[in-house]
């Protein structure tokens, strides 16, 4: 009997249990995505894992803000291992599972052999990474967020042939989708440019060493025969170029390298960090190796440099770009599905129930169809982007070089022009050269500028007029005949931006040249001004900023990249210790948080009067460089050196409703006041005269001023006819200040805590 209890109420809880796991799966939202993870060589591995990091950390951010209308959004992971036939298997699986979306795969040939599984099934697929034209150009199920070969294959040969001049490459090409497709795209563009291939491989299936042997001793004989030439494109992925790349370099064979975007990531760099020449010489097999990227960092926006920032934070390691395309594919993916959600109100409860997993599907893939326009972008923080008719977005590639393992900008960028017209003096940059007209479109080349930016000291920090004074070197690294240092600081001390002066950088300390790579180095200090916030004041956090620009060159022509390398990584939480105590060792009142260096647009509205831009609804953007200290008040000093006086006021008056009832006075508790009322005068006058709002440090005065209407309010009753001769009742509302007042305390100052600290 009681093993037929036992088993009763086992099969109830396991019911329940069942059920609860059922309710809770149908209302989360699952999106899965695949990647190779195992099986497929430890350099694609690596991006395998950089791909699902991505992704988490996109589900992570949304599920913290509360999920989508607030359904939590789970990610199942798949692992294809870079292989056909597995990631065919695969797709199978996620068509069967409760999936209403799928990220991946990462390879051109797994995405088109699963997405014809997809395409059958009804179930919408983003890739970050797959380029092959075919992926998305026969499958209406597919999308990518990355531009597809024959775009960058044109790139290529445009920048191999106008940027950097050659005129003979060779190039190797994969025997994969990916590999063929874009060897052939640049094969075909830089011929029609003018440009010769000299020759060319294709890698086998079953590649090894022996075949890259064969290779190499046709370049060298290429060598012997002067007939070298001046680039090799790698149209491989990075497990086929990791050890063509290493033999190029141990041969000397002296020629540039250029791959395309599965090259152009960190962990190609990484591959190589257990060889003796890396480990003497770091970067030494990916050093000057050029590649297209989607998303380069080092010339990135602020919200870039903080995903930059948060991933090797979570991951202790430094993100690809597939990091990034992929956060943004899970983003798109998230967007289609709150999209869907927002135009199906009145049926919006039954949607994505996983009760109908067909129309579940077909309605994201209706979303993404949404995201057809720039007036219906995705905004992920690091871009703007929306689909093309061929569901893949349309972006410019940038160009990457390889430099102590990190992939940083090259020199020049190739821009596109959507309006030639709203280019100044257009006819003469296309004679110059510096507008290229490549199959009936325009391109512009934009020059590199790195800058880096050590902060000294920061000191003299005036709250009233919100301005304070940093010491700092500051240098420029640069290629051309160019004036990068012709700049102006947009927030220049206050006095001076008023009066019209501008704060000029001098003489360089240092200038000069080295392998081909000018720089100049200054020292400058200067006061600065930054609008502080004082709504949270004393609790407020504030930000220290250097802003320029330059003062001629709009960013079509100069765009000022971050030298992460060349500055120290005080991003990092062990350096950033030291650094702030010896920055802010003369202003003890406040805390740095956190510092952050990029570069942004900076829109001028006015046309300054140029007739071509009154139509073309164009403004002239500047490339802004910053260095942003994020500080924080101390709280804890503040209070001993501003607020004691304010506590010892509360405890006064608290100590009042011990006396005797008959030696309580309206007039001594007004006298009190008004001195609490003086003082709150005397601490917000150390604010700027233009704060007009009320600030936190009101609030808490405000409490006070509650506490001492209490009391006046016990003293009048205590007065009246009703209790002047009746001690007993005076007693009572004595105790009864006694114990509101501090109770008023604590619930005050507690909610002021929470609310603003």
């Amino acid at each position: 009997m009681i093993i037929w209890l036992l088993t009763m109420f086992l099969t109830v809880m396991a019911v329940i249990v069942t059920t609860n796991l059922q309710e809770q799966n149908q209302k989360n939202i699952t999106i899965a995505i695949a990647a190779p993870l195992s099986n497929a060589g430890a350099v694609t591995e690596r991006v395998g894992q950089s791909i699902i990091r991505g992704a988490q950390l996109c589900i992570d951010r949304v599920n913290k803000a509360g999920g989508i209308e607030g359904r939590k959004v789970q990610l199942k992971i798949y692992d294809d291992q870079g292989k056909i036939d597995v990631a065919e298997k695969v797709a199978r699986e996620i068509v069967q599972s409760p999936a209403i979306a799928v990220i991946g795969h990462y390879s051109s040939s797994a995405s088109l052999a699963a997405g014809k599984i997809y395409q059958a099934a009804g179930i919408p697929a983003i890739s970050g990474s797959a380029t092959a034209d075919a992926v998305t150009a026969g499958n209406e199920w597919y999308f990518r967020t990355i531009f597809n070969d024959s775009f960058q294959g044109k790139f290529i040969a445009t920048y191999l042939r106008k940027v950097l001049g050659y005129s003979e490459i060779s190039i190797i090409r994969g025997y994969d989708a990916y590999g063929l497709n874009l060897g052939k795209n640049i094969e075909t563009s830089f011929q029609e440019l003018g440009g010769e291939i000299v020759a060319q491989w294709q890698l086998p299936e079953n590649q090894s060493q022996a075949t890259d042997e064969i290779i190499i001793q046709q370049l060298l004989a290429l060598k012997e025969s002067n007939r070298l030439p001046e680039a090799i494109v790698l149209a491989i992925n990075r497990e086929q170029a990791t050890n063509l790349v290493r033999e190029i370099k141990n041969r000397n064979l002296n020629l540039s390298l250029f791959g395309g975007d599965d090259i152009g990531d960190v962990g190609f760099a990484q591959s190589f960090t257990d060889l003796p020449e890396e480990r003497e010489t770091p970067g030494f097999f990916s050093n000057d190796l050029y590649a297209t990227v989607p998303i380069m960092y080092y010339v990135a926006n602020d919200r870039t440099q903080e995903f930059r920032k948060t991933f090797a934070e979570v991951y202790k390691i430094a993100p690809g770009w597939t990091a990034a395309s992929y956060y943004d594919a899970t983003i798109a993916a998230i967007e289609a599905i709150h999209r869907t959600l927002l135009t199906e109100k009145d049926s919006a409860k039954s949607a994505f129930t996983g009760k109908d997993i067909k129309k579940d599907r077909l309605r994201v893939r209706e979303g993404l169809l949404r995201i057809d326009s720039p007036d219906t972008a995705v905004k992920t923080g690091m871009r703007r982007f929306y689909f093309n008719r061929n569901n893949t977005v349309t972006f410019p590639p940038s160009v990457g070089i390889f430099d102590h393992r990190q992939m940083v900008s090259a020199f020049t960028q190739l821009q596109i022009i959507p309006n030639i017209k709203a280019i100044l003096n257009s006819e003469a940059k296309i004679a110059s050269g510096r507008i290229l007209k490549v199959w009936q479109q325009y391109w512009k080349k934009t020059d590199i500028v790195y800058v880096g930016l050590d902060i000294n000291e920061v000191n003299y920090l005036d709250e009233k007029s919100s301005t304070y004074v940093v010491d700092f070197y500051l240098w420029f690294r640069y290629q051309g005949n160019l004036n990068p240092d012709r700049i102006e600081f947009s927030n220049y001390g206050l006095d001076r931006l008023t009066s019209g002066q501008k704060l000029t950088i001098g003489k360089p300390i240092q200038s000069g040249e080295e392998n081909g790579v000018k720089y100049k180095i200054y020292r400058v200090k200067a006061d600065f001004h930054e609008k502080f916030d004082f709504h949270n004041y004393p609790f407020d956090k504030q930000h220290l900023s250097v802003r320029f620009r330059h003062t001629e060159l709009t960013r079509d022509r100069l765009i000022y990249a971050i030298d992460l390398i060349g500055m120290q990584d005080i991003t990092k939480e062990e350096l950033f210790s030291q650094w702030k105590q010896k920055v802010f060792q003369e202003i003890t009142s406040w805390t740095p948080t956190k510092i952050t260096f990029f570069q942004n647009t900076l829109v001028k509205d006015s046309t300054l009067g140029y007739r071509q831009l009154i139509d073309t609804k164009s403004n002239l953007e500047y490339s802004q460089f910053n260095a942003v200290i994020d500080i924080k008040r101390k709280l804890l000093s503040f209070s001993i050196k501003n607020l004691l006086p304010l506590w010892f006021f509360i405890a006064v008056a608290y100590q009042f409703l011990f006396l005797p009832f008959d030696l309580l006075s309206a007039e001594l508790l007004s006298g009190l006041l008004l001195a609490v009322v003086f003082y709150h005068l005397s601490l917000l006058d150390a604010l700027p005269d233009g704060v007009g709002y009320v600030v936190a440090l009101d609030y808490a005065f405000y409490l006070v001023y509650l506490l001492f209407g209490l009391k006046l309010t016990l003293v009048t009753v205590g007065s009246s006819d009703k209790f002047r001769n009746n001690e007993p009742q005076r007693k009572k509302l004595l105790l009864l200040g006694r114990v509101l007042l501090p109770m008023i305390v604590f619930v005050g100052f507690i909610w002021l805590y929470l609310l603003y600290v």
